[in-house]
């Protein structure tokens, strides 16, 4: 039998070592409907899990739904520790049904420098199986965007970052019946880093005890508001130990009461 040149020498250099076999890709895929977590995720054998998938793909890499369905990893959640982006949008339902009490969804514990994005995802903790929608623990920059993030027993998005500084962009999202909906530091591990929660468009209602909430009592932490509502929970905007809020624009609705000092920002 023949062989081409090309086949030839790629199967060489597999066999060398010089192109590792199984090498991560730049860009997997996750289907509901024929995942299954073997391979390396390409569009034509997509893979059933984020968590999964997230080990085919490169640093800097994304994870793409290739139709509706739960990539929870059997309710577990997903642990990100690099750079990566998990879109979904477009996708009539793509997302987590949280099923094993007191997990994440998304749990992000990434080195200094990394950029994570979620788009286009409905995270559901069940009325309070799962403890957190999005939990920042390490981590530069994350993006939350065209996403649902609700029925979680603690809190929708928490950002208690132990990297200075961390930035969390919220963006055309709805968080709804937690117990709190968007909390910002507050935690130990935060460990004097500067967390900032910036929130534009979006709507953060019928959480149980607060919709937004800063703590500085572990370091500096900073809520921004811009054409967004809070709303259906007894207290809208809660600041605690020297923590600050902007509120940008005239656009922003709160409902409930307002603990600690805001400041206004025009657009300019």
């Amino acid at each position: 039998m023949k062989y081409p040149y090309a086949f030839l020498l790629v199967s060489a250099l597999l066999v060398l070592g010089i192109i590792p076999a199984g090498a991560a890709s730049n860009r997997t895929w996750v289907s509901g409907l024929t995942g299954a977590d073997t391979g390396t995720c390409p569009i034509t054998a997509p893979c059933a899990s984020f968590q999964y998938a997230l080990g085919q793909t490169a640093s800097g890499g994304e994870i793409d739904c290739f139709g509706p369905g739960d990539f929870s990893n059997n309710g577990v959640g997903v642990t990100i520790s690099q750079s990566v982006s998990i879109i979904c949008d477009g996708v009539s339902n793509g997302g987590m049904l949280i099923t094993t009490a007191g997990n994440a969804a998304v749990t992000i514990n990434a080195p200094s420098g990394a950029v994570v994005t979620l788009s286009g995802l409905n995270l559901n903790g069940l009325g309070g199986t799962g403890r957190y929608g999005v939990y920042v623990e390490a981590g530069s920059t994350v993006y939350v965007v065209h996403s649902t993030v609700r029925g979680f027993s603690n809190t929708g998005v928490f950002v208690g970052s132990s990297t200075n500084p961390t930035r969390v962009l919220i963006k055309d999202s709805l968080i709804a019946t937690n117990g709190f909906g968007v909390a910002v530091g507050g935690t130990p591990s935060q460990d004097g880093a500067t967390n900032v929660a910036i929130i534009v468009n979006s709507v953060i209602d019928g959480n149980t005890n607060i919709a937004a909430e800063a703590n500085g009592a572990f370091g500096p932490s900073v809520i921004s508001l811009t054409r967004t509502v809070l709303s259906g929970s007894p207290t809208g905007l809660d600041l605690v130990a020297g923590a600050s809020a902007d509120l940008v624009g005239p656009s922003n609705t709160i409902a409930g009461a307002i603990s600690g000092p805001t400041t206004s920002v025009p657009f300019k």
